[in-house]
């Protein structure tokens, strides 16, 4: 599902390695998806009613004034550059002079209205990639967290920046462009029927020379440019987790392996890019050189046709300002298309960013949240009932099998185990990041598949191990857990854990702001900080998962001592690593591979000669000496 979302038109494909049957299909699904994509992109673009079809019509005007002053300068010549028109004529410069000033009229109001028409398309553009940022952004965040398990956060930043980028500067540098091929195409094309019918369908018989070598570059170009996007994605993925795990590659001393694999990514990207634009590169000088031999065979034949006495096939004769006009009209023709042509890297790499954005925002969550009900002010009972769970739906590959227990309000459950046995999974599922593939969870009576997943955590609050801390004031890290918290009652919480006294010391206090990743405070410091955050949420159920750095006597004293504070009369799930919340937890839970082998207090456990007493006497027991 989730290389569809990010690789809609499977531009990895080598259509080399499939039948004949299976390439047609797949370029008629290609097609299909594009057009689909871009009648949804006109209805972004239409950001007001009847904006685009505006902009069709101003720049439908341009061309009209572009094409009539070319006929009129074919008039000129013909009228007013002759002996006889002076000779005959007292008022002839006069008349000259507003024939002069209406030609420039013509060519000043087509770039007036070709101005505007280019305004309009900028601001469609960038308004319309504007909503478009905006839903696949809201698209994404309302994802399940296993969305999130399967996709690059590299990629998907990818296309919120860079593809959107491309559709925007796509319309805003091509959609005056294509519309003013093709009006001034047709125009143009009006106009030299109307001077020569002859001479047009020669034109007309001479142009696919121009389009067959283009189209052959262009359908060689579009699966490169494709390729392109999706490599950049892949590459912005991979720098982003590792500029995320900077120290530790330095602490390995990795560097080298990693700019190995960082090559093979931007190696990856440079092929289909380079090929992509040679293609694209090579259309332009192309479309010129044959632009330039139309109009040297159009003057050669024209000629030819006037001096034998051979009509224009139109009911007139060739003559020299009928001769202009028409090679001009072959000009205005064949360089909008050449310049389009020369846009094709824009319009192609626009046309494939558009389809992964707007796949981005079509997606939904299997499950519509919105359809289930909602919870507030529980008691805060909690029930496991014949629970298993797979992080890929497998029944074969179960990471908790069969687990059950309830506790009641006030309760402090202890879970402890070895690595990979369970405990932060069934911290997930509480949290209703996942969902079981069988049993049922319930708060109070609520099952977790039946209550918004909102509503859901609402009811709860977590202190991770690893602490995230926006980069922003310390006073607004703190406000996340209740933006209607006053500032009084933010300091107070902060005084309860004893975090008050580092903060106070801080320059700016609660002012001050927070660093990339907290990197301006300790570890003991941002756990502290997390534990205030909670206690400003003030809900009924704690999930805690204790840090297992080391930190000083003073820092995990004041740490112990808020975390007790945090957890009065809430029902309390810590991942313990401490032993004095081992011994004073209500139950503890003894996980080992996804299963609950033991529960009950501390000292029931050490009683019974277990597994517990083993995992106590070489986790647990170097703390109590």
């Amino acid at each position: 599902m989730n290389r569809d979302i990010l690789d809609p038109l499977k531009v990895d494909i080598d259509l080399k390695k499939v039948s004949k049957f299976e390439r047609k299909a797949f370029r008629k699904k290609q097609h299909a998806i594009k057009s689909e994509s871009f009648k949804e992109l006109i209805k972004y673009l239409n950001y007001k009613r009847g904006y685009v079809f505006l902009i069709i019509i101003i720049t439908l005007i341009s061309s009209l004034c572009l094409t009539a002053a070319t006929y009129g300068l074919g008039y000129i010549i013909d009228h007013y550059l002759n002996f006889k028109f002076w000779n005959s004529n007292s008022n002839g410069l006069f008349e000259f002079g507003i024939a002069i000033g209406i030609l420039i009229l013509g060519y000043i109001l087509e770039k007036v209205f070709s101005f505007i028409c280019s305004a309009m398309a900028v601001k469609a553009g960038i308004y319309g990639s504007e909503i478009m940022r905006s839903k696949a952004y809201k698209s994404i965040m309302k994802m399940p967290i296993q969305f999130f398990d399967t996709v690059s956060s590299g990629e998907l930043m990818s296309i919120l920046s860079n593809d959107i980028d491309n559709v925007s500067y796509g319309i805003c540098g091509t959609l005056n462009s294509l519309l003013a091929a093709i009006f001034s195409a047709l125009t143009s094309l009006g106009f030299m029927f109307y001077y020569s019918t002859y001479l047009t369908l020669i034109y007309i018989a001479l142009f696919p020379v121009l389009l067959i070598l283009a189209f052959v570059l262009i359908k060689k170009a579009i699966p490169l440019f494709g390729k392109t996007q999706r490599n950049i994605g892949l590459l912005n993925g991979f720098v982003e987790e590792n500029l995320a795990a900077h120290q530790l590659i330095n602490s390995l001393n990795s560097q080298q392996i990693i700019n190995e694999q960082f090559d093979l990514y931007n190696e990856k990207l440079y092929k289909p890019s380079l090929k992509a634009n040679i293609y694209a590169g090579i259309v332009y000088p192309y479309g010129n050189a044959i632009t330039f031999i139309m109009q040297l065979i159009i003057i050669f034949v024209g000629g030819a046709f006037a001096l034998s006495g051979i009509g224009t096939g139109s009911n007139s004769n060739f003559t020299v300002g009928t001769l202009t006009s028409f090679i001009l009209y072959i000009k205005i023709t064949s360089s909008q298309i050449i310049k389009n042509f020369e846009n094709i890297s824009m319009i192609q790499t626009a046309t494939i960013s558009t389809t992964r954005v707007l796949n981005l925002i079509r997606m939904h969550p299997a499950i519509d949240e919105s359809k289930l009900a909602t919870i507030s002010n529980v008691n805060g009972d909690i029930e496991f009932k014949n629970v298993s769970f797979s992080y890929d739906n497998s029944l074969n590959n179960l990471q908790l099998k069969n687990i059950s227990f309830k506790a009641k309000k006030g309760q402090v459950f202890a879970i402890v185990g070895p690595t990979g046995a369970g405990k932060t999974t069934i911290i997930n599922l509480l949290s209703k990041f996942y969902l079981p593939i069988e049993g049922e969870i319930k708060i109070d009576d609520y099952k977790s598949s039946e209550i918004n997943e909102s509503s859901w955590r609402n009811q709860i609050s977590i202190v991770l191990q690893d602490t995230f801390l926006f980069k922003t004031t310390i006073l607004e890290n703190l406000r996340y857990a209740n933006p209607s918290a006053s500032n009084e009652e933010i300091i107070n919480a902060a005084k309860i854990t004893k975090a008050d006294n580092f903060i106070r010391q801080l320059e700016h206090g609660y002012e001050e702001i927070v660093e990339e990743g907290g990197s301006n405070f300790s570890q003991g410091e941002r756990q502290m900080l997390a534990i205030t955050r909670a206690i400003i949420a003030n809900k009924n159920i704690l999930i805690l998962d204790e840090a297992t750095s080391n930190v000083d006597t003073r820092t995990e004293k004041n740490i112990q001592d808020a975390m007790l504070e945090l957890m009065k009369g809430k029902t309390s799930f810590v991942i313990a690593h401490r032993l004095s919340t081992i011994v004073n937890a209500s139950q503890i839970l003894v996980v080992k591979d996804g299963k609950i082998i033991e529960q009950g207090t501390h000292k029931e456990l050490l009683t019974k000669g277990s597994f517990y007493e083993k995992l106590y006497h070489s986790s647990f027991s170097e703390e109590n000496e």
